[in-house]
């Protein structure tokens, strides 16, 4: 048989079953070399795919080894398609992925098991490079797990306990707490010690688990990427419908712009909250609006965005973009505007004056800032109806209606509420405890005057303080005459507690 010609067995070896083939290729390595890709056409894989750097399992593992010792996979998809898999399936993917080098980009699909939180941990671990740290998102959080070979010393603090009893103590005991905790914290530290000099080397896995607690369960998709600067980042379940980006303490700034640009979380996801101190950048975050045209919801808190990063540069509109909510403060409403063209709703909320900063008031609200996110309001395309959102700190220095001028000195063209004629519904919100009062609103009915286009007015619940029935008709029809599209009571809402 060994005289045959390779043709001639090639023929045969297109006949043969697949267990007969996978005897065979371990016969030699001229056999081998020979029924490899008949073996590997039983499972749909063709040269093409191999050489392609892509590689697709429908039901077995078995082609994987095989595959990544003739080329490196740069890209993995696992069951897209297969029905229920059994627990033993994933355990022989985690070995065989622990035995082979690191694949860039793995996909794993299963619709109809859940697997629990430790044998989702162990597949990570066997799935990613040891040295690299890891992010997992999971619903609308993201955890960093840091490789480290021991676990963390949990100190003994202070119980919180309150009453008088506990008053009592803290004043008279307070010498005793303090040597019970030092003792207690102590022997801590010494059972550390110990358990790290003689106690077996802390799992990764208990290490993953630690940094991203039961979340980390896998249902339906999971996708581990490899990324440059030795970082993973394993994304879990496949319909996210909202996602929080937040500072990551200990992640550099390189790697969470390698995080943002890797995340591709689908059409599923409709909300993207950024939160204060997270310092993204602004042309990251228009990457990732372009991959994702189905958010229709954008929060950006206060210092969300790094502030060298808001260019002038323009933006080219992208009408599948499907943003109609946006919240920002209003330093950054001119360059997120030009890629929301069919935005329907803008909130502007105005940072608190600080108690230390209350002598000085009128340094506390950015009137510019103010004046230029609604200029960039007033020139956005289209001509569908807005709503727009204002919340303030109810203080002295934060109410932009306080310093109008006397109608007959005050020119409408300098101010740009008088080109918001799409505007046709006025929210009014607070921060902190303070409310609106009566004086509030009387001295805010010219300042409503300015738009054009208003037809009704929408003051928060909780936002107007108690006010009597009397005085609350004559407001309304002070505004009433003020605004032109204000026509009745009915579309006006103070929603004063009872």
């Amino acid at each position: 048989m060994y005289n045959l010609p390779d043709e001639l067995l090639d023929h045969i070896c297109s006949f043969l079953e697949r267990k007969d083939l996978r005897t065979i290729l371990q016969l030699s390595s001229r056999f081998r070399r020979l029924a490899m890709l008949p073996y590997l056409s039983h499972f749909g894989i063709s040269e093409a795919s191999i050489q392609s750097g892509t590689l697709e399992l429908a039901d077995s593992v078995s082609p994987l080894p095989i595959v990544a010792g003739i080329k490196p996979i740069q890209r993995l998809v696992c069951f897209p398609e297969s029905g229920a898999l059994s627990y033993l399936r994933h355990q022989t993917l985690a070995h065989v992925l622990s035995t082979i080098a690191p694949i860039p980009d793995i996909m794993i699909h299963d619709k109809y098991r859940t697997l629990s939180t430790r044998n989702t941990a162990w597949l990570l671990w066997c799935a990613h490079s040891s040295a690299n740290d890891m992010l997992v998102v999971k619903g609308p959080a993201i955890y960093l797990s840091r490789p480290r070979s021991a676990p963390p010393i949990h100190w003994y603090q202070f119980p919180r306990h309150s009453g008088r009893f506990w008053t009592f103590m803290v004043i008279f005991a307070t010498p005793f707490l303090l040597v019970y905790l030092s003792i207690i914290n102590f022997a801590i530290h010494l059972l550390w010690v110990y358990r790290r000099l003689f106690d077996p080397p802390w799992s990764q896995e208990e290490r993953i688990i630690l940094d991203t607690g039961s979340s980390l369960r896998f249902s339906g998709y999971m996708r581990i990427q490899n990324l440059p600067g030795k970082l993973t980042l394993v994304t879990l379940t496949e319909k996210f419908e909202s996602l929080v980006l937040g500072p990551i303490r200990g992640l550099p700034p390189t790697a969470f712009s390698s995080l943002l640009a890797s995340l591709n979380l689908g059409v599923h996801l409709h909300l993207l909250k950024v939160e204060t101190k997270t310092g993204l950048i602004h042309s990251e975050l228009m990457a990732f609006l372009k991959r994702h045209p189905d958010i229709i919801d954008l929060h950006l808190e206060p210092d969300s965005l790094q502030s060298s990063s808001l260019t002038t540069m323009s933006v080219v509109p992208d009408p599948e973009n499907q943003v109609i909510q946006l919240t920002a403060p209003s330093s950054y409403i001119p360059y997120l505007l030009p890629a929301a063209p069919n935005i329907n709703t803008v909130s502007l909320p105005f940072t608190p004056v600080p108690k230390r900063a209350s002598t000085f008031r009128r340094i506390t609200f950015d009137l510019v800032a103010y004046h230029t996110a609604l200029t960039a309001l007033a020139a956005l395309p289209g001509t569908h109806p807005l709503v727009l959102t204002l919340a303030f700190s109810v203080t002295a220095a934060s109410l932009p209606w306080l310093d109008l001028p006397d109608a007959e000195a005050m020119d409408a063209a300098q101010y740009p509420e008088t080109s918001l004629v799409r505007v046709n519904h006025l929210w009014l919100s607070k921060h902190g405890h303070m409310r609106f009062c009566a004086s509030d609103i009387r001295a805010l009915v010219r300042w409503l005057g300015l738009f054009p286009g208003l037809q009704r007015l929408t003051f928060s619940p909780g936002a107007v303080e108690k006010i009597p029935a009397a005085e609350c008709a004559v407001l309304v029809q002070a505004i009433c005459g003020a605004c032109t599209g204000i026509t009745t009571p009915q579309d006006i809402h103070f929603h004063i507690p009872s």
